[in-house]
């Protein structure tokens, strides 16, 4: 699985990751990462050996949504534009669509999945 630096998402998610296990260091166990945009926060963890990712999305305190257990990755790469910065998870299967996770200007959470049939 490739995956940024851990530079990258420290700057991307402005501070440093919790570790669901201390004594393991950047790649290995799962790291999760989290940002605050006035009433929206978006929880981010990654564990890159194992290739799984899991989102939640809170407003307000309330989680509203949550995709878990994302295996199958293939990437993870930060993505810096003029008036954008986000995170996008590429999947291995090709046919699925990569998850795009914009941190600025505001938080969203943004995934297109194909309709029924199409695969």
């Amino acid at each position: 699985m490739e995956i940024p630096e851990l530079a990258d998402l420290i700057w991307l998610f402005e501070g440093q990751p919790k570790r669901n296990h201390e004594d393991l260091e950047w790649p290995l166990g799962l790291h999760s990462f989290s940002l605050k945009r006035g009433a929206t926060e978006i929880l981010f963890s990654l564990d890159p050996l194992a290739g799984e990712a899991f989102i939640s999305l809170f407003v307000d305190v309330e989680e509203v949504a949550m995709l878990g257990n994302l295996r199958r990755l293939g990437r993870v790469s930060v993505e810096r534009e003029p008036d954008y910065e986000g995170l996008t998870l590429w999947f291995d299967i090709d046919s699925q669509v990569p998850i795009k996770i914009q941190t600025k200007p505001s938080i969203r959470v943004s995934w297109y999945l194909k309709r029924l049939g199409a695969w």
